[in-house]
C-alpha cells in the first residue's frame, strides 16, 4: 500500500497541472459551444475573455504546443502498452495540426474549399519551388506525428526487456499497480486533453463550416432555387466582340495608395477611364482560380460532391448540369477562345472550359511550341509577357474575321506566395524590391496596361468590349502584412466600352454576378446567369438571389447544396463495365480507384478517390457503397481493376476485372 501511495503521490506532480489544463480548455469549449450549460454569471463574465484567450493561443500555436507537450509527458509517465494508445491520439492530433498550419499559411483562413479541392484534384503543373517553406513546415509536423507513434513502442519494448532481465516479484508487483493506478489515469487525461483540444482547435471550426456546405435541400427550397437558376436560351447582340482578361489575384486592394503607394500607376490611370465596380466581395465557393472561372462563367459557387471534393481529373464531366456564359456565346454564333500560360489539366480547368462552351483552349503546351525559339519558359508554364503578347496577336487575327468572337485570357505571374517575374521585367522593382509579390505586381502594371492600351488604340477597338478583372482575392503571400491593413478587400472589375460611361459604380455584388454583368454588356435579352444578377441593373441585383441573400443574412448554404447537385452524379442501374479507360457508371466515366456512397435510389451522392477505409468507417450501419480499385488490393488473384459492392455491417462482394470488362448488371451488384 505504501508503494502505491508513493507512486500516486509522485505522479500527482504531473497529473494535477494536466488535469487543470483539461478543465480550462473544456471550460472554454463549453462557453463557446454550449453557453447555456454554464452559469449565467460565469458565462457573462468569462465568455469574451475565454474567446480572446483561445484566439490568442491559436494565433501563437500555444494551444497545440501545450497539448502536444501534455501528451508527451503522459506517454513518458506510463509504464504499460497503454502508451501506444496515447501515441495514436498524438499522431492524429499533430497530423491535423500540421495540415491546418500549412493550409493557413497558404489561405490565411485555414482549411477551406480551395484547400480541399486542390488536395483531391491534384496539383499537376504547379510550381512547387514556390512552396518550399510550406513543404518544410509540413515535413516537421509529420516528423513530430511519427514521433508519437515510435516513442511509445520504443518505451514499451525497453520496459519489457528490463522486466525480462528482472524476474523479481517486487518488479512485477510494481508493474501491476502502475498499470492499475498510473496508466488508467494517464490514458483518461490524455483522451480528455485531446478531446478538449480538438473541439477548441481551428481545424474543427473549419470542418464544421465545410460540413454546412453539404446540407440537403427540402422540396420547397429546391423548387425556389430551380426557379432562380434559369438556363433558357439567351439572345445576345453580335455588334461587338468581347475580350476578357483575368488577372491572377490582382484585387482592388492593391490600388489603395495609402497601403501601396505608386504600385499600379498605369492601371490606376486606366481604371479611371473605365466603368469600374467597387463592392464585389468574395463568398463561399470562391477564392481560387478554377472557382473564380466557375463563379464568373456560370454564376455558381464551386462546390464539389462528397464530404470532401472529388479529384477532378478522375471525373469525365465537369458540372454537366450547369450552363455557362461561353455556351450562350456559342449558341449566338461567337467563336470562343481561352488562353492561359499554365497547364489546363490543373484542377480540371481544361475539362471545364472544353465542356462549357470554349471552342479553343490554349495552355502551356501551346505556348511551349509557340515560343520554342525564344527559350523563355518556366516550370509551370509561360510568363505573362508571352501570354499577353500571344493574346494580343490572337485578338488581331480574330478581329480580321467576320465571325464574332469572345477571347478570354488568364495571367499567372502574380500567383501567391511570391509571384513570378517575366523576363521582360528583370529590372523592374517596387521600392526596395524586398517583397517579390509587389515586384510581380509592378511588372503586371506595365504588361497589362500595355495590353489594354494596344487593344484600345487598335483599329478594331470600336467593335470591341474589353473587360479586366481579378479571378479572386489574393491568397497568403509575402505582402500579407500590408494587405491585412485594408479596411475592406474587394475584387477588381473594369469595363472598357465606348457605349458605357466611365466612372465608379458602387454596388453590393459578388463574383457570381460577373457573368450576368457580361450578359448585360453583350445586350442579352435575359441577363441573369446562374444565381448571378447584372451589376449594371439595380433592380436585378436587388432581386431575390444569391447576392441579396448573402448581404442580408450571410447564409448561402442552400445555393451551395444546389450547386453540388449540378455535378450530375450517376445512378447505378443497367450495366456497369470497364472500357479500359475507366469504369462506366450510367453516363459517367470514373477512373479507378474511386469510392462512392449510394442513397436509397442507388444514386451516387458522395464520391471520393482516396482513404477508402476511413470513408467506410464513417458510414452508418446499412449504408450502401460501391468502389473500384486494383484487384490485388481486394485480395483477389485477378489482375486489373475489380469492383466491390458493400453494405455497411453486412459484408462485401468482389467482382473480378474480367466480369467488369464483360459488364455487370446493377441488379447483381445491389
Amino acid at each position: 500500500m505504501k508503494k502505491q501511495l508513493s507512486l500516486l503521490k509522485h505522479r500527482l506532480g504531473w497529473y494535477l497541472p494536466i488535469a487543470a489544463l483539461v478543465l480550462i480548455i473544456a471550460g472554454i469549449v463549453v462557453l463557446r459551444y454550449w453557453p447555456k450549460l454554464a452559469p449565467d454569471r460565469l458565462s457573462s463574465l468569462f465568455a469574451s475573455t475565454s474567446e480572446a484567450i483561445l484566439e490568442a493561443m491559436v494565433a501563437w500555436h500555444a494551444l497545440g504546443v501545450v497539448i502536444v507537450l501534455g501528451l508527451l509527458i503522459l506517454i513518458v509517465s506510463i509504464r504499460s502498452a497503454w502508451a501506444i494508445a496515447l501515441g495514436v491520439l498524438g499522431f492524429i492530433y499533430t497530423l491535423f495540426w500540421g495540415v491546418w498550419r500549412v493550409a493557413d499559411m497558404m489561405t490565411g483562413v485555414g482549411i477551406n474549399q480551395s484547400v480541399i479541392f486542390h488536395f483531391f484534384s491534384g496539383t499537376e503543373g504547379a510550381d512547387y519551388t514556390q512552396f518550399l517553406r510550406e513543404i518544410i513546415v509540413f515535413t516537421a509536423y509529420v516528423s513530430l506525428a511519427l514521433l508519437f507513434l515510435l516513442l511509445p513502442w520504443v518505451m514499451v519494448w525497453q520496459r519489457r526487456r528490463s522486466q525480462r532481465l528482472d524476474h523479481g516479484s517486487s518488479s512485477r508487483h510494481d508493474t501491476y499497480h502502475d498499470l492499475k493506478y498510473g496508466s488508467t489515469i494517464s490514458l483518461a487525461l490524455g483522451c480528455l486533453l485531446v478531446g478538449a483540444g480538438w473541439l477548441a482547435s481551428p481545424w474543427h471550426q473549419n470542418i464544421l463550416a465545410l460540413t454546412q456546405t453539404y446540407s440537403t435541400l427540402d422540396s420547397d427550397q429546391e423548387r425556389r432555387l430551380e426557379a432562380l437558376y434559369n438556363t433558357d436560351r439567351r439572345s445576345l447582340s453580335r455588334d461587338k466582340n468581347l475580350v476578357v482578361l483575368y488577372l491572377e489575384s490582382v484585387e482592388s486592394t492593391y490600388f489603395d495608395e495609402t497601403l501601396f503607394p505608386d504600385l499600379l500607376p498605369q492601371l490606376r490611370a486606366q481604371r479611371s477611364e473605365s466603368a469600374y465596380f467597387s463592392g464585389i466581395e468574395q463568398t463561399p465557393g470562391a477564392g481560387w482560380t478554377i472557382a473564380g472561372l466557375v463563379n464568373t462563367q456560370c454564376g455558381l459557387p464551386l462546390v464539389t460532391p462528397g464530404a470532401e471534393p472529388n479529384e477532378m481529373g478522375n471525373v469525365a464531366h465537369f458540372l454537366p448540369k450547369a450552363k455557362c456564359f461561353a455556351e450562350y456565346l456559342g449558341e449566338n454564333g461567337f467563336d470562343t477562345v481561352y488562353m492561359g500560360g499554365s497547364s489546363s489539366e490543373f484542377a480540371g480547368k481544361g475539362r471545364f472550359l472544353e465542356q462549357h462552351g470554349f471552342n479553343t483552349v490554349r495552355d502551356k503546351h501551346y505556348f511551349k511550341e509557340w515560343q520554342q525559339s525564344k527559350g523563355k519558359f518556366a516550370v509551370w508554364g509561360a510568363y505573362d509577357d508571352e501570354v499577353l503578347e500571344s493574346t494580343y496577336a490572337e485578338f488581331v487575327e480574330l478581329s480580321k474575321k467576320e465571325t464574332p468572337f469572345a477571347l478570354f485570357a488568364l495571367t499567372m505571374d502574380t500567383h501567391h506566395p511570391h509571384g513570378h517575374i517575366s523576363p521582360s521585367c528583370k529590372e523592374v522593382r517596387y521600392r526596395d524590391g524586398e517583397i517579390n509579390t509587389l515586384n510581380a505586381l509592378r511588372c503586371a502594371d506595365q504588361l497589362v496596361s500595355r495590353f489594354i492600351d494596344r487593344v484600345r488604340s487598335s483599329p478594331y477597338y470600336q467593335n470591341t468590349r474589353l473587360v479586366v478583372l481579378s479571378d479572386h482575392l489574393a491568397m497568403i503571400n509575402d505582402a500579407q502584412t500590408l494587405i491585412e491593413k485594408a479596411d475592406k478587400r474587394e475584387n477588381l472589375l473594369m469595363v472598357f466600352d465606348s457605349d458605357v460611361a466611365p466612372g465608379e459604380r458602387q454596388v453590393q455584388g459578388t463574383m457570381l454576378d460577373v457573368g450576368a454583368t457580361l450578359m448585360s454588356l453583350m445586350g442579352a435579352d435575359k441577363t441573369a446567369l446562374g444565381f448571378g444578377r447584372s451589376l449594371f441593373e439595380t433592380d436585378s441585383i436587388n432581386a431575390p438571389a444569391y447576392t441579396r441573400d448573402y448581404y442580408t443574412s450571410g447564409d448561402v448554404t442552400q445555393y451551395l447544396s444546389f450547386a453540388r447537385g449540378l455535378w450530375g452524379m450517376p445512378t447505378v442501374k443497367g450495366e456497369i463495365r470497364s472500357n479500359g479507360q475507366g469504369v462506366l457508371v450510367g453516363d459517367n466515366r470514373l477512373e479507378a480507384p474511386f469510392f462512392s456512397v449510394l442513397d436509397e435510389q442507388n444514386k451516387v451522392v458522395e464520391l471520393y478517390f482516396q482513404n477508402f477505409a476511413e470513408h467506410i468507417d464513417s458510414l452508418k450501419e446499412g449504408a450502401r457503397y460501391l468502389y473500384a480499385l486494383e484487384c490485388e488490393e481486394t485480395r483477389s488473384a485477378d489482375v486489373g481493376v475489380c469492383l466491390v459492392s458493400g453494405l455497411k455491417g453486412a459484408g462485401e462482394r468482389v467482382f473480378s476485372s474480367s466480369e467488369l470488362v464483360n459488364g455487370i448488371l446493377a441488379t447483381d451488384i445491389l
